[in-house]
């Protein structure tokens, strides 16, 4: 398939015609409109829907549309890996957010010349990027096994029940497992595996206790919880700085082991001098 079709193609998609991504991308209406046809006959149907007003893509070209951003995106990567100077990280949303800022400052400081595109998504997202090969490091709160890559251990989570601050145990430090009883959460995004440390630890001794609600993401959790709307189980790292202005409370549960083990995933064919290796080894290191 070739990628300037495809680049043709998003492009009119885009900017809504093909005066309009005529003017943004350099090139004529005519070429536009060859490499659509010619697009359109490889592929056996009609992407684009040819209008006096304009131009919109019909139902085959707009499921066709993340293919074709996908496969664009893996063409940038792979020429990437022989350039030797960009790098594409994925992270889960608490990562990317709460604890990867640090390091990619430091990698930046230790290698100014590369270039770092980090992308935030959820965990499951995160996963199909690195197998799609759209990304080369993906740092994730879960691994599954998948051949033909290697996930090394990077570091431990916390996890930690918030509460708003006029709850009843908002001056308590721990509860006791018991007191979980008929509890629901409130979750954030699906697939972190916080459902399945619930499940793993906590339903043994309280098997009514589980996730009310997946409210999306960790940010948006914070602020129901902050509403009253209910409680939460959270990494400790994501609310240090609500926990310290007093706007939550943080509480251990006693006897429970409640971490979350986080993930460095790479190719295992990764070359011994390519980015991937360096970043994964800065922060391993």
């Amino acid at each position: 398939m070739n990628l300037k079709h495809l680049e043709c193609f998003l492009a009119v998609v885009r900017f809504g015609g093909f005066r309009e991504a005529a003017k943004r991308t350099g090139k004529s209406q005519p070429a536009l409109s060859q490499n659509i046809r010619k697009l359109e006959s490889e592929l056996g149907a009609g992407l684009i829907q040819r209008q006096h007003n304009g131009c919109s893509p019909t139902d085959r070209g707009r499921a066709f549309v993340p293919y074709a951003e996908s496969l664009l995106r893996t063409s940038s990567r792979a020429r990437a890996l022989f350039e030797g100077n960009s790098l594409a990280v994925a992270a889960g949303s608490n990562i990317g957010i709460y604890l990867l800022p640090p390091y990619l400052r430091s990698y930046r400081d230790a290698y100014p010349r590369e270039q770092v595109e980090l992308s935030v998504h959820g965990n499951p997202e995160v996963a199909r990027r690195l197998c799609a090969r759209e990304v080369e490091v993906a740092v994730m709160e879960w691994w599954d096994g998948r051949p033909g890559f290697i996930a090394e251990p990077w570091r431990r989570e916390e996890l930690v029940l918030i509460v708003p601050p006029e709850h009843r145990w908002a001056e308590r430090r721990v509860i006791a497992p018991e007191q979980l009883h008929d509890c629901s959460l409130l979750g954030g995004e699906s697939g972190s595996g916080t459902g399945h440390i619930l499940q793993e630890r906590l339903s043994t001794i309280h098997p009514s206790l589980r996730v009310s609600a997946h409210l999306g993401s960790t940010e948006a959790v914070k602020r129901a919880v902050q509403a009253g709307l209910g409680i939460s189980l959270v990494l400790a790292s994501s609310v240090e700085q609500e926990v310290a202005a007093g706007n939550l409370a943080a509480v251990r549960i006693a006897e429970v082991n409640l971490e979350k083990q986080l993930y460095v995933v790479r190719d295992k064919n990764s070359p011994d001098d390519s980015p991937a290796r360096r970043f994964a080894e800065h922060l391993l290191g």
